[in-house]
């Protein structure tokens, strides 16, 4: 019974679809914990106003909005490029399956 779990396949690559979106949910929450910790930081008044270290700051919390949203921005080219691996999949399994039945491949027909 453990060997047909160690072996099964994913299904029409549903496996790297799952992969890829709870990869990018993980980045989400890091990136969304980083930059509350950023903030919590800014709003902590730890740093004199106008210090190089409040500038510092203020400039890591910019990299880090913007280099998120670039990233995020992206996305729909990343679901995009997953769904045309998807569907090469879809064609390959179909092309193997034609192959398998098809006569005069190794198996006579009926």
């Amino acid at each position: 019974m453990k060997s047909l779990l160690k072996s099964k396949r994913g299904i029409l690559g549903l496996d790297t679809v799952k992969a890829v979106i709870i990869t990018l949910l993980t980045l989400a929450v890091i990136t969304i914990a980083a930059f509350l910790a950023l903030v919590s930081l800014q709003n902590a008044n730890i740093f004199t106003a106008g210090s190089q270290s409040a500038n510092q700051t203020n400039n890591i919390i910019s990299n880090i909005t913007s280099g998120a949203t670039n990233f995020y921005s992206n996305v729909p080219t990343f679901f995009t490029l997953l769904g045309v691996v998807v569907l090469i999949l879809i064609i390959s399994i179909v092309i193997v399956a034609v192959t398998r039945f098809s006569p005069g491949m190794g198996r006579e027909s009926l």
